[in-house]
């Protein structure tokens, strides 16, 4: 498809939004009596509503053909074959290969990648049966009963989340606690609860140079030093695409466990990243959630594109971000389980598409990614839902919702999901108070609303694998490439300078901006360096 046919089929898009922009969604209820059965969707478990977003058929119909001529299927193909789509890095991004069990081979480089893959699989589950069954213990003979993961972004987001959601499944005599972040009280508080004979510690990086996580490590190997006579070694294990830098930092052959360097830190919960969670689930359950992972992919590449769940929810991102002008989509899950699922999503979506440029280089010039928010959506009420309701910028929600009975707290859910729908309603219909200006709520703000009948691996795999073909769809869509992330590391390198002139070496601020050098100036004092 040439960049003419790209350009007009865009123009076609914006004509049809200029078009809808009086267009209350209420009106498009009452005209099409067949809307909510059309634009509802049945996928791998998830039920899912479309029909309260500002869009109709002949809209849809545009921004279908947008995707054919951002040539998406044929993205979509060398998503799946392997080929490096990453184009800025030349490699392929095959998070799919990690929970695909067909038998056809995935050649990348002349090899067939899936042997690999397996042989992953196996050493997660044969590691997590381990320590769970106690045939691995630490140094004095006893059973694990304690994980600490190291680990930050993709190394901490996936496994934390997996287990949070699915807590009611987890071994309730195993704990298992992250640490992420170098700010020394999470890992002060951890350490000052742990018991050290019981206690094993999973060392997450995919280059094994990330600084935070050694950081962590390294404090934490000391501390354990401290509290064993002996055999410390047993109670590290590495989890890295680096197994040289692993082996250098002292970890045994037995005590690395690898994945491949094509894992992107956001898609990496499939590989060995996954370890916290099939130690705290089971190999068992963590296979499910590849499972439903699995389930999606295959709906992602075989639907037809009106029907195709992540294809619709990438156009519709599309469509409100660069063509509504709509900043920002809320995220809000009616689970406490899934609290983390917001900012998982968050890097997922903005460390995939938050860029300027396409992947030619050439800056955009029009709107693409937009702020991924939200939390818990029932605590969320109390706090900013008054913006969502009233506030001057429309703000796209998204709901997701568990609808199974809780015999033990009766009641409690069905309030639960009576207050989800009634939050959809509120934002489609709004509220007129003619007298009362303070009181009127405008509606006709879009939401999406999935209702998830359990909350179980295989459903929780479907959706964590929709929002990331969802993330590709919109990527392809704005042209860039959803799988580096250079703007991530610029921080990075201007740390180490500055850790060093906050460590009294070199000439402090001489290198930095006038604010940047008086912070520093200041920050040493305080620091007493």
């Amino acid at each position: 498809m040439t960049h003419a046919q790209f350009s007009s089929a865009w123009q076609t898009v914006a004509a049809a939004q200029i078009r809808l922009a009086g267009c209350r969604m209420t009106e498009l209820f009452a005209a099409d009596p067949q809307r909510v059965a059309r634009y509802t969707l049945q996928v791998a478990g998830l039920h899912v509503d479309l029909s309260k977003h500002l869009l109709d058929d002949a809209a849809l119909a545009a921004l279908l053909a947008l995707a054919e001529a951002a040539e998406l299927p044929r993205w979509r193909t060398a998503l799946f074959a392997g080929e490096p789509i990453n184009n800025s890095e030349g490699r392929p991004a095959l998070h799919t290969a990690l929970r695909d069990a067909s038998p056809e081979p995935i050649v990348v480089d002349g090899q067939d990648i899936k042997p690999g893959v397996a042989a992953m699989h196996r050493q997660i589950a044969d590691l997590a049966d381990a320590v769970r069954s106690g045939r691995r213990v630490g140094a004095s003979g006893q059973r694990f009963t304690q994980v600490v993961n190291l680990g930050i972004g993709g190394s901490y987001w996936g496994p934390a989340l997996a287990l949070e959601a699915l807590h009611e499944l987890a071994t309730p005599d195993m704990r298992i606690d992250f640490v992420s972040n170098v700010d020394p009280a999470p890992l002060k508080r951890v350490l000052a609860q742990c018991e050290p004979e019981r206690t094993l510690f999973l060392v997450s990086s995919k280059s094994f140079g990330t600084t935070e996580t050694l950081y962590n490590y390294q404090a934490a190997r000391a501390f354990m030093a401290g509290q064993l006579a002996e055999g410390v070694d047993r109670h590290f294990i590495a989890v890295t695409a680096n197994p040289e830098k692993a082996q250098a930092l002292g970890f045994a052959q037995d005590a690395i466990v690898t994945f491949p360097e094509w894992v992107g830190g956001r898609y990496s919960l499939w590989s060995a990243i996954g370890l916290p969670a099939a130690i705290g689930l089971g190999a068992d359950r963590f296979a499910q959630l590849l499972e439903g992972a699995a389930a999606m992919d295959r709906h992602f590449l075989t639907a037809p594109p009106a029907h195709n769940l992540p294809l619709l929810l990438g156009l519709l991102d599309v469509w409100y971000a660069s063509f509504w002008g709509f900043g920002s989509r809320a995220l809000l899950p009616y689970d406490q389980g899934l609290r983390l699922l917001p900012t998982y999503v968050q890097q997922l979506a903005m460390e995939s598409d938050g860029k300027g440029v396409d992947r030619d280089g050439q800056p955009f010039d029009y709107p693409t990614c937009p702020v991924v928010w939200g939390g818990n959506g029932n605590d969320g009420e109390h706090t900013f839902y008054q913006l969502l309701h009233q506030g001057p910028a429309t703000i796209p929600a998204e709901f997701v919702v568990c609808t199974r009975p809780d015999a033990d707290l009766p009641g409690h859910r069905r309030r639960l999901v009576a207050q989800c729908l009634a939050q959809a309603e509120a934002l489609l219909t709004g509220f007129d108070a003619p007298d009362k200006p303070h009181a009127r709520c405008p509606g006709n703000r879009p939401s999406t609303m999935f209702l998830l009948p359990d909350m179980t691996p295989q459903l929780l795999g479907a959706l964590l694998a929709c929002h990331e073909h969802r993330t590709f769809t919109s990527g392809v869509l704005w042209r860039v490439n959803p799988f580096d992330q250079f703007g991530v590391e610029l921080g990075k390198r201007l740390a180490g300078t500055l850790e060093r002139e906050l460590g009294g070496q070199g000439v402090p601020g001489a290198a930095h901006d006038a604010s940047t050098a008086a912070l520093l100036d200041s920050a040493r004092g305080r620091l007493g360096s």
